[in-house]
């Protein structure tokens, strides 16, 4: 049976929490343990939580102060405990199907990995209304939308410049904990995304296009579900707008923190050097080295990387 620690920072989610904890001690066929911390709530989510560790000693709590939760989750990184097989990343106010984890861990075990490499899974969601009521769509990772298209290639290329790893539909293994264990570096956007890139860079990626998960559209974390092109495009254009160069400034962070492979470090470069470069936004505009997973995406991409916003 898989050991999995799920890692989950909560932030003032007393109307959520206890449905995702019971999700996740239902998993099926897995040995779970979760190790939680706490961003600093000023609501009853603690007092929830620590019902439940007096229940289950699998729980633990760790309170904090408030950081964010990208630093939060950086911080759950160093508290894990390294000796579970893998490790899963929860939001808390998502709802886990049953067998989210056997699923993602046996997918992950039958990689070959003889060079112990790190591993990430990470699967697609439902979208839900906040009361877990199926909207019909499934959120896609890769672009924060709901959409149905396949993601069709994990990959350092892809990894540079999108994120298709959020959230709670991550699963991960030990060696890939080793290599996060840090400091959050301050230009990393988001922990799930720095997890993609170091998998995509250094080991395997898979990702499911099937749903394990139910994902709550409500007022805290409402995202637009235009699913036309036209709707996409107009979308990341008007992110772009508040953008502030998190895409290069994040490349180069990683680059700088980690020893880059020869073959990888060309595609490091495109996005690093692309401002200073004729050559580098030339192969950037190619879509050889770096490339979003729709075509709606990568038109956008090259329109951003021409104009300097990434």
């Amino acid at each position: 049976m898989y050991r999995v620690q799920v890692l989950l920072s909560t932030y003032n989610g007393e109307k959520y929490i206890k449905e995702q904890l019971d999700s996740i001690l239902a998993q099926k066929d897995v040995e779970v343990s979760v190790l939680i911390r706490d961003d600093g709530s000023t609501d009853s989510t603690i007092d929830i939580i620590q019902e439940y560790c007096s229940n289950n000693s699998d729980i633990k709590l760790i309170k904090g102060t408030n950081i964010g939760a990208c630093k939060s989750f950086f911080e759950l990184f160093k508290e894990a405990d390294m000796g579970y097989n893998y490790y899963a990343l929860a939001d808390q106010d998502d709802y886990w199907y049953e067998n989210k984890l056997t699923v993602a861990c046996s997918k992950l075990s039958k990689l070959d990995n003889k060079d112990n490499k790190p591993l990430l899974y990470c699967c697609e969601a439902d979208i839900t209304d906040e009361n877990l009521n199926a909207s019909g769509k499934i959120k896609n990772t890769t672009n924060s939308e709901a959409t149905t298209f396949p993601v069709k290639k994990p990959g350092f290329g892809n990894a540079l410049i999108e994120n298709i790893a959020r959230g709670g539909g991550t699963v991960f293994n030990s060696t890939l904990l080793g290599m996060v264990r840090m400091d959050a570096p301050c230009d990393c956007y988001m922990h799930d995304w720095w997890l993609y890139l170091i998998a995509s860079c250094f080991g395997k990626v898979i990702h499911d296009n099937h749903p394990y998960y139910k994902y709550r559209q409500h007022k805290d974390n409402v995202l637009g579900a235009s699913t036309s092109k036209l709707g996409i495009i107009k979308r990341r254009l008007s992110q772009s707008k508040t953008n502030k160069g998190h895409v290069s400034k994040q490349a180069i962070a990683f680059g700088n923190i980690y020893e880059i492979p020869e073959k990888k470090r060309i595609q490091l470069d495109v996005i690093t050097e692309y401002r200073n470069s004729f050559k580098q936004r030339i192969r950037g505009m190619s879509g050889k080295y770096l490339y979003r997973q729709s075509k709606s995406d990568n038109l956008v991409f090259r329109l951003l990387f021409f104009t300097n916003h990434l």
